[in-house]
C-alpha cells in the first residue's frame, strides 16, 4: 500500500464520521436508519462508499471520540432491543 493510498484511506474514513454525524444531525437513530440514510447520501455523491459494518464501526469510533452518544433503546425490524444514538448533547451545567 502506497503513502498516496493511505492517505486517501484517512480521507475517506472523515468523510464516513462527517456523512454519519449529518445523518445524525436529522435526528436520532438506530444502526440500521443510519445505515439506510448513509446510502443516501452514497446515491447522492455526498459521502463514499461504505459497507453496514463499516457505518457501524466509523460510527462506534464517534461514541469514543465523544461526537454521538446513546442517547436510548429501539427494537430492531426483529423485535430486538437496540440501541439509538444521537449526537452528543451538551451536559447540563449546574
Amino acid at each position: 500500500q502506497s503513502r498516496y493510498e493511505a492517505g486517501e484511506q484517512v480521507k475517506n474514513l472523515t468523510e464516513t464520521k462527517k456523512a454519519i454525524l449529518a445523518v445524525l444531525a436529522k435526528g436520532d437513530m438506530v444502526d440500521t436508519a443510519i445505515y439506510n440514510e448513509y446510502q443516501k447520501l452514497v446515491l447522492s455523491n455526498l459521502a463514499p462508499m461504505a459497507s453496514e459494518s463499516g457505518v457501524r464501526a466509523r460510527r462506534s469510533e464517534l461514541v469514543t471520540d465523544g461526537l454521538v452518544e446513546g442517547v436510548g433503546f429501539g427494537k430492531t425490524v426483529f423485535g430486538r432491543r437496540c440501541i439509538v444514538w444521537g449526537l452528543t448533547r451538551g451536559k447540563a451545567q449546574g
